[in-house]
């Protein structure tokens, strides 16, 4: 794909970005009314907001539906099946994704993208990405969904699995999905970009897909462009 055809279908993509997340953002206003509700009945902010990485190193809040009490946060960033921090309708909202929802907030103003590498906190960054591959990470918008977080779906029970969670994280998985973050940036397209959309919702329907590169890059080189 020229240039020229990757920097328009980049704009279509952006463009479908915020018109999909404006409709999603429509759709969903009874659950935020509902969580929200119930969130306040439980004296917990509705919304967590918290900085993130994003687009050429730029930092933005990303928003997210509150599932863990103040300040906890402070014990790590890694969070596996058997994590006691999540209250219990947290644990709810973690489970069916629906913790997530709030991020379209973020894709219509354009901080994030429905598709790209998940947004990561700067003890991430600084614990798992050497400084010349930040940028590499970062070719892309981040995005509610990607390569990354849709091969490693089930990351919290991994995690959990493991003695070390945080070694594990940072040797294994961080940079794995690095790797997987770059051949997306490299062979993205739109059709890439549906495909990973609807295994996102395969994989929010039945948690035990399993999900390999081969299914997620299948034939790269078709192009809507």
């Amino acid at each position: 794909m020229g240039k020229n055809k990757s920097l328009f279908a980049l704009q279509i993509k952006y463009f479908f970005d915020k018109v999909l997340a404006l409709i999603g953002l429509i759709i969903t206003v009874p659950l935020f009314l509902i969580v929200g509700l119930i969130l306040k009945f439980q004296k917990e902010d509705v919304f967590y907001r918290q900085r993130r990485v994003g687009f050429r190193g730029n930092e933005f809040y990303c928003f997210k539906f509150t599932t863990m009490p103040k300040g906890s946060e402070k014990f790590g960033y890694i969070t596996t099946t058997n994590d006691s921090r999540p209250f219990r309708f947290g644990k709810f909202l973690r489970k069916t994704k629906l913790n997530e929802i709030p991020q379209l907030i973020n894709v219509l103003f354009g901080s994030m993208s429905l598709i790209g590498p998940r947004p990561l906190m700067h003890e991430q960054i600084a614990a798992t990405l050497p400084e010349p591959e930040i940028e590499q990470y970062y070719l892309m918008r981040p995005g509610i969904t990607g390569a990354g977080s849709l091969f490693y779906h089930h990351e919290d029970h991994l995690l959990a699995s493991v003695s070390e969670p945080f070694k594990y994280d940072h040797e294994v998985i961080m940079p794995h999905k690095q790797k997987l973050e770059k051949s997306y940036a490299e062979n993205w397209s739109l059709v890439l970009d549906l495909r990973i959309l609807i295994l996102t919702f395969l994989v929010v329907l039945r948690r035990d897909l399993d999900i390999s590169e081969d299914i997620i890059f299948k034939h790269p080189d078709t192009s809507l462009g």
